[in-house]
């Protein structure tokens, strides 16, 4: 039963690009989504004629407030959707492995003169983007055959005004068609841009074709130097056909995708086919899934893959155990269930490519849980500690003789660095180079601040900065411990000589690791305000 508050809220909802959020009783996000069209998209959860799986029925029945912010257009809703879930991770959103591991091949389409260059993330609306790639060495592997075969320019000069500077050496070894001096026209350049992106797309016949007429029309000429470059060309291009294995005898191309989950966990096995012949083969890690059936997973995954991607087939093939009703938004036009034959072995294969992906990935993951584990435990028992320190804080100074001195608080939580958690601060009470005392100070006003209380607060030096801090925490209950650098020395307040931990020991390392991380975090606070006032004297 839709509330009312709900129902005005569906009326409101413009027929606009954005992003919406669903949020519970407690205003708590339970889901936020994209969408091309929000009024449209939002109702299609309400319909009563809406066959919902078991996750979203749930969902459903735990709204009772609904958000959205309007946008320019759906790039500008994919990058906030990405944005907003890593930030919040809510329970109903799955959690496609974080894309920093990605890559794309980036065509700035927008400039006058196209780049072709490697990127993380989409983040310029108006440029193409290839991938995502899983496999960061087959991405650089493909960059370096694209620049041997098209001739696309690799500076950063701005080619708005022509001509720009001298010709670059690029150009004489031609690897470069120079338009920086206009050695060729616009029109010469942006063809061969196509040439790139249809090569990206797999489409390598019409390439060649257009290689081979250019090949023998240089011949003719007698250009023969030009002619042999361009076969040279044609074979860089034929040897990576060899490697590409021939499917199918048409020239179909389609995305075939197979899924393998566990309780927590799903991967996804991508083998893309273009004019008949499987030219790459990527597999997706997804966390998160524990409520979601692997219908639900892949329609998900469908929704950031395909918003995210330039390269879409003609068909999606997935397996019998789904059905196309399933998928709620389909992102191509036509979606078949493989029943047998080469396209049922091809889900076959991909399954068993996803469960190896799988198990070699979640060894690694379970072995760093079991490591953060074991340095949590260890530093309890060494430091003799009453909870197990799951939030620890790590706190330094940084000056030059008294100048512009920060301080820095950085939290690590269950023995991982929780950046969202961090603090900064400038040091407003003590004149001159007395570190001890800024340490004093910066303890003092954080423990004025009703933030989460710490289990462990770890300071950079020894036992003085640690009777600063001390001193400053007055009768408030939470173990302080110092770090001294050049022995590695743990200083505590009840015992009479300091801790000597072995080189190895995991409780050490933790240590280490934040005192090196409130090292880092307040030099670069320091270094900001440096050249900050370098600029304005």
């Amino acid at each position: 039963m839709i509330n009312k508050k709900i129902k005005q809220i569906l009326k409101e909802l413009p027929a606009l690009p954005g992003i919406y959020r669903f949020l519970n009783s407690n205003d708590k996000l339970l889901y936020i989504g994209k969408a091309k069209n929000l009024k449209n998209r939002v109702k299609t959860y309400f319909q009563k004629n809406n066959t919902l799986s078991p996750a979203k029925t749930l969902m459903i029945s735990q709204i009772k407030k609904i958000e959205y912010t309007v946008v320019t257009n759906e790039t500008e809703a994919i990058l906030l959707e990405s944005t907003l879930i890593k930030k919040h991770q809510p329970p109903f959103n799955i959690d496609l492995k974080d894309d920093k591991y990605f890559l794309y091949i980036k065509i700035n389409i927008n400039e006058p003169f196209p780049r072709i260059i490697t990127a993380r993330k989409i983040d310029n609306p108006k440029a193409l983007y290839f991938g995502p790639y899983t496999n960061a060495a087959s991405v650089h592997s493909l960059m370096k055959l694209l620049r041997n075969v098209f001739l696309f320019r690799t500076c950063n000069r701005d080619l708005s005004k022509l001509p720009n500077g001298r010709v670059c050496l690029l150009y004489h070894l031609n690897q470069c068609l120079g338009p920086c001096e206009l050695k060729c026209s616009k029109t010469e350049y942006d063809k061969m841009i196509r040439q790139v992106i249809n090569f990206l797309k797999g489409k390598t016949t019409d390439i060649l074709k257009s290689l081979q007429q250019e090949m023998h029309k240089q011949s003719k000429q007698k250009n023969y130097e030009a002619a042999a470059i361009i076969r040279d060309k044609i074979q860089a291009i034929k040897n990576l056909q060899i490697k590409q294995k021939v499917v199918f005898t048409k020239n179909e191309n389609q995305d075939i995708f197979s899924i393998y989950k566990l309780e927590k966990t799903a991967s996804i096995n991508l083998f893309k086919i273009r004019e008949g012949k499987l030219i790459d083969q990527q597999n997706f890690i997804i966390k998160k899934i524990k409520l979601f059936s692997p219908a639900e997973i892949l329609a998900a995954f469908f929704e950031k893959y395909y918003a995210t991607t330039q390269d879409k087939p003609k068909e999606i093939i997935i397996g019998k155990k789904f059905n196309t009703e399933q998928l709620s938004e389909q992102p191509v036009k036509k979606i078949i269930i493989a029943q047998k034959g080469k396209k049922a072995d091809l889900i076959k294969l991909g399954s068993e490519n996803a469960k190896l992906a799988l198990e070699k990935l979640i060894p690694n993951w379970q072995k760093k849980e079991t490591q953060t584990l074991i340095k949590i435990n260890e530093l309890q028992t060494i430091l003799n500690l009453p909870t197990s320190p799951k939030r620890i804080e790590a706190y330094d100074i940084s000056n030059i003789q008294g100048e512009l001195a920060v301080g820095s608080m950085v939290v690590f939580t269950n023995g991982t660095a929780d950046k969202k958690e961090y603090r900064m601060f400038k040091i407003k009470t003590i004149k001159g180079a007395n570190d001890p005392a800024m340490i004093g100070e910066i303890i003092k006003r954080r423990l004025n601040n009703d933030w989460p209380k710490p289990d462990l607060i770890l300071i950079d030096g020894g036992p003085t900065q640690l009777n600063a801090a001390l001193k400053s925490a007055g009768k408030i209950n939470i173990p302080i411990i110092s770090l001294a650098k050049r022995e590695e020395l743990i200083f505590k307040p009840s015992k009479k000589f300091p801790i000597k931990l072995k080189r190895h020991s995991p409780a050490l390392q933790l240590l280490q690791q934040l005192r090196d991380e409130a090292h880092r975090f307040a030099i670069n606070y320091h270094r900001k305000l440096r050249k900050k006032k370098l600029i304005n004297n």
